[in-house]
């Protein structure tokens, strides 16, 4: 056997892991042989984030590969309640995994270390000097070998590991699209949780296209596609595709310390080791890590001239794993409660900047887990307590709310509003034309207002409320050219008459001292082809009843907000009208158009000339 085929390492797999491996033992001198199967550059299915903490172990060559750096993220539940984190330092970079992959490889060959593209391994066995390697080209000897082909590598099976791992699937796309739409991610990615069970859906923007897909840490009941295609609906972007390639893979998940990672001068790293956060999925910085850990276990190993990589082990055992325990029990607690956990991220928007801490590597999970636990204790009843403000009056009680209402909305909509909240935007969906003028009664913080401009193409959108403070965290969140904010009280709107195409309300009339006359402004201001919708507490039917009393009284009469009968409730019935409720009345929704007359009840329908019987406008033909 000629001295050219012996090594003192072989590496199987160039990916992050393997190839770092290969570099570090290049660098101290070591004869090593990196195998890749695959001809470099090669495509591999990889959202290709990398989160900032990255550059601890990484030269300073990231911003010659990165295509987009991040320094905002925007986290949203089913596409809606939007939580925005901006930082002055990169939270993350944007790389193709094409181009990452293989800078990554010949920076092992520049630094020493031989590699072969396109040479699979075809067999790998113990000798009593170390390891042959059996590839489609050649056979290779070597003292040791590093194990970095993945999740269905060979290395693994051939050598008898047994890693302990949990395997997430995961659907991804490459979207090109539409220019104005490409540019709104620019050094953003959009996460978004709610819609496939135990995972999440991302948007990471790529210099050419968007990568998009969604992850499950279990085997979803539905094929990922239908939640693939949920996501890109969810968030707005279906329309604006023109082109599109999606894929599936297979990512293998940290699932516990029994894990074997070394044994007989072997190793494994990378994913093949299963070195993959367990909450996230990121494994590009575990796979650099492992890799550098890997090196220099060996080195010290083939100085000593012992084959114990047992160092190796209990150096992955004190530096990672701990915050993959960490991550899993994050994980559980975000992906079997997700409705409660975004609750807490919005009512303590703090946890939320503190999770960008840890991919800027400045905060542990050990740490964040510790942090989320004091806010943890949280159900609908310990939401609604933060409603006990006292007895302040009108604009400086919602001032008082403002930093904490965005959780109390969600909480409302996603658990006894969900079906009613899910009609209501549909009614927007439809009525809301293209450049439609808007008004939102009672806007609160916004949200609906980005709703809004994600579902439709209104001209221009006013948000009116009684509370200042209310008012700039609207801003905030929607600061486009085409939406104005403006302070005012419902039962008096500082508008002309015919001002608005649509007037829209959600979870404001229930708070007026008179919602008829608050509802009679709206008909008053809409123009007579608009639409007057609103949605709103009402009180409902048997045994809810009492339930609904039991909160107004115990928790809401200092609130000054109370669920409308039958009597307060304004609506008026006509062919021109509807009413819908949901949750055993609990919510009701009501269209009304210019004819309706809700000051009094029983008031005849007050149609103008211009409408003829059917409900439709005439026209002079």
């Amino acid at each position: 056997m000629a001295d050219a085929k012996r090594y003192d390492v072989i590496v199987i797999g160039l990916g992050p892991g393997g190839s770092s491996a290969a570099y570090e033992l290049a660098q101290f001198g070591r004869k090593v042989l990196g195998l890749e199967k695959y001809h470099m550059p090669r495509t591999k299915p990889c959202g290709g984030c990398l989160s900032a903490k990255i550059q601890t172990i990484l030269d300073d060559d990231l911003p010659a590969l990165a295509e987009e750096e991040i320094t905002r993220v925007i986290l949203s539940f089913r596409g809606q309640s939007e939580i925005t984190i901006t930082s002055e330092k990169p939270i993350a970079w944007m790389v193709m995994r094409e181009q990452f992959d293989f800078h990554l490889a010949e920076k092992a060959r520049q630094a020493g270390a031989q590699v072969h593209y396109g040479e699979p391994v075809l067999s790998i066995e113990r000798t009593g000097l170390g390891f042959r390697v059996q590839t489609s080209k050649g056979e290779y000897f070597s003292k040791f070998l590093v194990g970095a082909d993945g999740v269905n590598g060979l290395t693994s099976r051939a050598l008898g590991y047994a890693p302990s791992r949990q395997i997430a699937v995961a659907l991804e796309g490459e979207i090109a699209l539409t220019p104005a739409t490409h540019r709104t991610l620019q050094h953003t990615v959009r996460l978004d949780i709610g819609d496939i069970p135990y995972g999440y859906g991302w948007l990471f923007p790529k210099e050419k296209n968007w990568s998009v897909g969604v992850g499950t840490v279990q085997q979803p009941d539905l094929h990922p596609r239908k939640y693939y295609a949920s996501l890109l609906r969810n968030q707005h972007i279906e329309q604006d595709i023109i082109d599109e390639r999606s894929r599936g893979y297979r990512i293998p998940l940290f699932s516990g310390r029994s894990a074997e990672i070394s044994r007989d001068g072997s190793l494994l790293v990378g994913d093949a080791a299963a070195l993959v956060d367990p909450f996230l999925g990121e494994g590009i910085y575990y796979a650099i890590r492992s890799g550098q850990i890997a090196a220099e276990t060996i080195h010290k190993a083939l100085h000593e001239q012992t084959r114990n990589l047992d160092a190796y082990r209990q150096h992955i055992a004190e530096e990672i794993w701990p915050e993959f325990e960490a991550a899993a029990r994050i994980a559980r607690f975000a992906f079997q409660f997700p409705r409660l956990s975004y609750a807490v991220f919005m009512a303590h928007q703090e946890m939320a900047c503190s999770f960008v801490k840890i991919l800027q590597g400045s905060l542990s999970y050990r740490e964040y887990w510790k942090k989320l636990n004091e806010f943890g204790q949280y159900g609908l009843f310990g939401f609604l307590r933060l409603l006990k403000t006292g007895k302040n009056r009108g604009a400086q009680r919602y001032d008082r709310l403002a930093h904490q209402y965005d959780a109390l909305r969600f909480v409302w909509q996603e658990t006894m509003a969900r079906e009613g909240t899910t009609y209501y935007h549909s009614l927007l969906r439809e009525h809301v034309r293209d450049g439609a003028a808007v008004l939102d009664a009672g806007t609160g913080t916004g949200e609906e207002i980005s709703f809004l401009l994600k579902a439709t193409h209104p001209l221009h959108v006013t948000g009116l409320d009684l509370s200042a403070k209310m008012l700039e965290k609207a801003r905030q969140k929607n600061p486009q050219p085409n939406v104005s904010f403006r302070q005012g009280d419902m039962l008096a709107l500082p508008f002309a008459e015919n001002s608005f195409d649509v007037v829209m309300s959600s979870w404001a009339i229930e708070t007026c001292a008179d919602p008829r006359k608050a509802v009679s402004e709206f008909l008053r201001v809409v123009k007579e082809d608009g639409y007057v919708i609103y949605i709103f507490s009402s009180l409902p039917k048997g045994l809810k009843r009492l339930y609904a009393r039991t909160v107004e009284l115990f928790l809401l009469g200092k609130f000054n907000w109370h669920f409308l009968n039958k009597r307060t409730q304004p609506y008026h019935e006509c062919g021109f009208s509807s009413m819908t409720t949901f949750a055993d009345g609990l919510i009701t929704v009501v269209v009304l158009r210019k004819c309706c007359r809700v000051s009094e009840t029983g008031l005849p329908c007050a149609l103008p000339q211009s409408w003829n019987l059917s409900g439709e406008l005439a026209t002079d033909n």
